[in-house]
């Protein structure tokens, strides 16, 4: 696509900067008077820069065909129509030089049909301007000073003879008749050119003339005009009015009226133009401010731009319907040079402010515009853009706010949008600056433009991107400069109509002020209790080195220790790809009292990276300032309702981003390894990766490393297990120091599940690995190869010895017949209950043991599990979970607890016990009491009800669930692995679980 400026040219006065406001300010009486500019007064440089509109071409042909008589069935009355600024005095210009003989022949075609242009000039013309004159003074004309428009026409028209018929009329401020009139103007060629009429009225309306007033006068004069021009078949009025919903609306609306009045003299009904139409608009821009267009440039970039619409799109770019497929190109082939979405805001938002007007005030803006963009020539230029309306042009501000009477949009502009040299940049600056892209100006410049518009301010989303998308924009980068200004902006708004600027303030400038009365010291406080209640015991305890928690030095506990960020000095933090720090190294080789610290692989440590401390204190200021805002009566009341809920969205969200903030602060993970202590940097923390309990991220970034075994884990082999250590099997040893063994040596597996442990032995036994013995009982408490047993304990008083210390077994005797048939049943009880081969009865029972852990879920569930492998047990047949809870938060703990056994899980038998008692209000005799014992299915009608009530209260619950399972679960199995799942998960943050396991026979 090749560059703009390679192909257009200004004009030589926009590039000198030549395009005063006198030059644009189309003046009627001066060109008549022959005082206008070059621009208006020469009638070759008038037409050369003028385009022919299809509203001016109908003009010409009309009022010159009847004034020439090339057609006497053209309307003898004219109205031109339009809002303020929308080229009626240029047509009335345009037809005044033609009619006085000054549009050359050649040029003719161009503008009208040549064939009605008329012979020789018009005889007689005449000129009223109503924002000219007073309401009795008109400029002297042929030695009378005339009092009334009629008087003022009449000598323009016919000199002194011509005023005799109405200089009684004229002196006493009464309007002429008809037939007064048509004396005035005879049988000769006449155009009356009135302008602005409805202006003069404002004036008028003020002097009295008997029971009337000067204004109703010429109202019965328009009348008896219309009358008399209807009359003869060579005479034309053109007279002009705005829209009734303009400034002169009061005004315009009598003009009409007497219009409507005269419609039943006249032969012909008037005939209602339109100077320009919104597709004239771009051309009659350009014709003005450009020299000649190549014909072939428009083509080639109108393409391009097409395709990058198609593209974005492609992309998921959000943009309006007719900005994909062929017909977006057409669109700017008819703006050339000027972006189609530039054209609808001059066009449909800033020609409706009155002090703006349509096409005066865009040649006004456009031309510097086009001058600063043409000194700059920025790349990739090939349509002129609404960002190209630079704001940080003190002029071109100022013509888009103190201009238009928005003098308040000044500050708005200088903070939100483009700042002025020398001064602090305004937050698109820093939207550019730290994304290093031009789009945040862009898209504020374009917001601002569309801003401006009282009725319907702002621009919808799609509409917004579209106008601002060029070939070779990335769309990614685009969307993500929207969400740097909605998060930046001081002033910027959203809502259903799209995206605005308001001297109101947006949320973003009140959190922000708020943010200022919240020190650095109380966010990093505040961030100190997240930090504490993000990070939880779970199968890791945690130990916080701010609290000068001792950490112990025992094989039982895996444990995480957070350092704070205050313990690194001014850097906040560790290098993550720097040596180990000296404290941290401390920690992990020492114990409190100063020994050398034997269990290093119970231990990993968790410290705050240098870097992202700040990014930690704004998150953290932003939730606290929201939470001043949402307590402060002040702020509701100047807040409307949408506002106010998208402040307790806001809240909401900040207390989430607060605490992905700290983790994403505090993540740098030293690991024992089997080369020492290793450093990981954690993952960064999303929305998405966040945990209740952030403790459960570090275990399985552990389990990632290969570093943990856990429940659910493969197991291990117990060759590879003997071969790592070595000597320590060569002897006889208690299975403790198996547990010890793995809290001591790095290298190892971090054991998390020490029922991994207990089938870690037993299968060491089933391969021959080593033989285990359980002195307690006796000699039925050894375990070989060809003696296995799943019976295993880990305890100080059971033993691994090496392969071979086992004694060879002693016969076994039946207890029924007292001799030995070892695999065949007792003949003796082959016909009572439980013989041949069975249980026995009650020699054989089964007494159920419980197993008990407390504390958060997650830990709680593993800690009953581990208690139950350890004492040999192998299944579970009941799970018991207790909650006992006193304050708010009740019903979070409820739902927790409903969360670990799913409902409706076959072979699985569900009760429900709860007992809440809520305080319903500080009356100590107010309170609700709800029992329930009994199904899930019959709570479900109770679940919401209790919900509701508990939430916002202070309650006392008891509750706990009790899951019978028909068929009994293994203890290391994937069900049992499932159950623990959600309870680390979803489970209560404080319980008690008891697992109801096997007995021993």
């Amino acid at each position: 696509m090749e560059s703009l400026f390679e192909r257009v040219v200004p004009r030589r006065e926009v590039l000198a900067g030549e395009l005063t406001e006198a030059r644009f300010a189309a003046s009627l009486e001066e060109v008549v008077a022959e005082t206008a500019p070059d621009a208006y007064g020469d009638a070759d440089a008038f037409f050369a820069a003028t385009y022919p509109s299809a509203g001016l071409r109908s003009l010409l042909n009309e009022a010159l065909g009847r004034v020439g008589g090339g057609k006497p069935d053209g309307a003898s009355v004219i109205r031109l129509e339009t809002n303020l600024g929308g080229g009626k005095t240029h047509n009335l210009i345009a037809l005044y030089h033609a009619a006085r003989g000054q549009l050359s022949r050649e040029r003719a075609p161009e503008f009208m049909d040549p064939g009605l242009l008329p012979q020789d000039p018009v005889s007689q013309i005449g000129v009223f301007v109503g924002t000219s004159s007073g309401a009795t003074s008109f400029p002297e004309t042929d030695g009378v000073t005339p009092r009334t428009v009629w008087g003022h026409l009449a000598l323009q028209v016919a000199g002194r003879a011509g005023y005799e018929h109405v200089r009684a009329d004229d002196e006493a401020l009464t309007a002429p008749g008809a037939t007064a009139l048509k004396r005035v103007f005879g049988d000769a060629p006449t155009l009356l050119l009135i302008d602005e009429i409805a202006r003069y009225y404002a004036v008028a309306r003020g002097v009295r003339v008997g029971d009337t007033t000067l204004a109703g006068q010429t109202t019965a004069f328009l009348m008896a005009l219309m009358e008399a021009v209807d009359a003869l078949p060579r005479a034309v009025l053109v007279i002009t009015t705005t829209e009734v919903t303009d400034a002169f609306g009061e005004d315009t609306a009598e003009v009409l009226e007497a219009i409507n009045e005269a419609r039943s003299l006249m032969a012909r009904k008037e005939l209602v133009l339109k100077p320009s139409e919104e597709v004239d608009l771009p051309k009659i821009l350009a014709r003005r401010l450009f020299e000649s267009l190549p014909a072939d440039a428009a083509a080639p970039v109108a393409e391009a731009y097409a395709a990058a619409a198609d593209a974005a799109a492609d992309r998921g770019l959000d943009l309006p319907e007719g900005m994909t497929g062929a017909g977006w190109a057409t669109e700017i082939t008819q703006t050339y040079p000027f972006h189609p979405a530039l054209i609808r805001v001059l066009d449909k938002r800033l020609s409706t402010i009155p002090n703006f007007q349509r096409t005066r005030g865009a040649l006004r803006l456009l031309a510097r515009v086009i001058r600063r963009l043409w000194n700059e020539r920025p790349d990739g230029v090939g349509l002129i853009h609404l960002h190209h309306v630079d704001l940080a042009d003190k002029v071109i501000s100022e013509e888009l706010s103190s201009r238009l009477e928005r003098p308040q949009f000044e500050p708005v502009i200088r903070a939100d949008v483009a700042s002025q040299p020398g001064s602090e940049p305004s937050h698109a600056e820093r939207v550019d600056e730290r994304m290093g892209s031009r789009y945040g100006r862009r898209l504020a410049t374009a917001i601002y433009l569309y801003s401006l518009t009282r009725d319907v301010p702002g621009v919808p989303v799609a509409e917004l991107y579209g106008a601002v998308l060029a070939p070779g924009d990335d769309p990614n980068l685009m969307q993500r400069a929207l969400e740097g200004l909605e998060e930046s902006c001081w002033y910027l708004h959203s809502d259903v109509r799209g995206y605005r600027f308001s001297t109101e303030a947006s949320l973003v400038k009140l959190i922000q002020e708020a943010e200022r009365e919240v020190s650095v010291t109380k966010a990093r406080a505040h961030a100190t209790k997240i930090l504490a209640n993000q990070f939880r015991d779970g199968v890791l305890k945690v130990r916080r080195a701010w609290e000068n928690a001792k950490v112990p030095d025992n094989a039982d506990d895996a444990w995480l220790v957070i350092f704070h960020w205050d313990d690194f000095g001014d850097a906040r933090g560790v290098d993550p790809h720097g040596p180990i720090p000296a404290k941290v190294r401390e920690l992990w080789e020492r114990t409190a009292a100063g020994g050398k610290r034997e269990y290093r692989n119970r231990l990993v440590i968790l410290a705050p990276s240098r870097g992202t401390h700040d990014a930690m204190v704004r998150a953290v200021r932003t939730h606290l300032a929201l939470e001043a805002l949402w307590g402060n009566a002040e702020t509701r009341a100047a807040l409307g309702d949408d506002k106010w809920n998208e402040l307790k969205k806001r809240l909401e969200e900040s207390e989430l981003f607060a605490r992905i903030a700290v983790c994403n602060h505090v993540n740098v993970l030293y690991v024992p390894t089997a080369s020492g202590l290793e450093t990981v940097e954690l993952d960064v923390v999303t929305q998405a990766s966040v945990r209740p309990n952030q403790t459960d991220a570090i275990v399985e970034r552990l389990a990632a490393m290969d570093k943990t075994l856990a429940a659910g884990d493969k197991p291990l082999d117990p060759g590879y297990v003997k071969a790592k250590l070595g000597a320590l099997l060569t002897t006889s040893q208690p299975t403790m120091e198996l547990v010890r063994a793995f809290a001591r040596r790095t290298d190892l597996k971090m054991v998390f599940d020490r029922a991994q442990l207990v089938a870690l032995v037993a299968a060491g036994v089933r391969n021959g690995a080593w033989e285990y013995q359980d002195p307690e009982r006796g000699d039925e408490g050894w375990a070989t190869k060809d003696r296995p047993t799943t019976a295993v304990r880990l305890a100080e008083n059971t033993y691994l010895h090496p392969v071979g210390s086992a004694p060879a077994p002693k016969e076994q005797l039946c207890p029924f017949c007292g001799t030995s048939h070892p695999g065949v049943g007792c003949p003796d009880t082959v016909d009572t209950p439980g013989g041949s081969g069975s249980s026995g009865g009650d020699v054989a029972a089964l007494v159920p043991t419980r197993f008990t852990g407390a504390g958060a879920a997650g830990k709680a569930f593993v800690d009953a599990r581990t208690a139950a492998a350890e004492a040999g047990r192998a299944v579970l047949r009941e799970l018991v979970v207790e909650i006992d809870h006193v304050g708010e938060g009740a019903g979070t703990e409820l739902a927790r607890l409903h969360t670990i056994v799913p409902t409706g899980s076959l072979g699985v038998r569900l009760v429900y016990d709860v007992e809440a008692s809520v305080s319903l209000s500080s009356d100590p005799s107010e309170t609700a009491l709800v029992r329930y014992h009994g199904s899930p299915t019959d709570y479900a009608p109770l679940r919401e009800a209790l919900k509701q009530l508990l939430a916002p209260r202070q309650a006392t619950l008891r509750a706990r669930i009790h899951a019978v399972f028909e068929n009994p679960l293994q203890l290391s199995g994937e069900e049992v692995n499932q159950l623990a799942q959600r309870a680390s998960d979803t489970g209560p943050t404080k319980c008690t679980i008891t697992f109801v396991t096997e007995g021993e026979t």
